[in-house]
């Protein structure tokens, strides 16, 4: 086992051992970043088609999934100023897409919702997702994607304390 386990080494690692533990997290990291920019020119490359920005695409997904949202609570979640998902609702709102309610915990706040008006768009970035999550995932099985999301579950976790 020599070169596994080293005693007296605080991680109980070999150096050399360490080492590749080292460039194997390196070259995950370096790929993570990568495949982040892929994915955000891919999405720039196709979204025209649909006439939404990637910011726009965002937003939506998070009323979506969070109806009745508030402003600072969706920019909170896509980790941009408050200003800045205002300008997005409030375009939005002016194509008809989404709408602001009245709240009636907080007169001050108002809950942001998808209008019917957004069932076709909604149809639209579903299909146009579908189709780069086909191309990306090509070759895995349901057990691997499993795996790689309980995986990535943890890096985030990790990162989110």
């Amino acid at each position: 086992m020599e070169g596994i386990i080293a005693d007296n080494h605080p991680t109980g690692l070999a150096p050399d051992t360490m080492a590749e533990s080292l460039d194997t997290r390196r070259s995950i990291s370096l790929r993570l970043t990568v495949m982040a920019r892929l994915m955000r020119s891919d999405f720039d490359r196709h979204a025209g088609d649909i006439g939404l920005t990637r910011s726009q695409w965002s937003l939506i997904a998070v009323v979506t999934r969070r109806p009745g949202s508030t402003q600072k609570a969706i920019a909170d979640l896509l980790e941009m100023s408050e200003a800045s998902a205002g300008r997005l609702v409030d375009r939005l709102v002016a194509d008809g897409v989404l709408e602001r309610r009245d709240r009636s915990d907080d007169r001050r706040a108002k809950a942001i919702y998808m209008t019917p008006a957004a069932a076709p768009l909604l149809e639209r970035m579903s299909k146009h997702a579908d189709k780069r999550e086909a191309r990306m995932f090509k070759g895995m099985d349901e057990a691997q994607l499993t795996h790689f999301r309980d995986l990535l579950d943890i890096v985030y976790a990790n990162m989110n304390p």
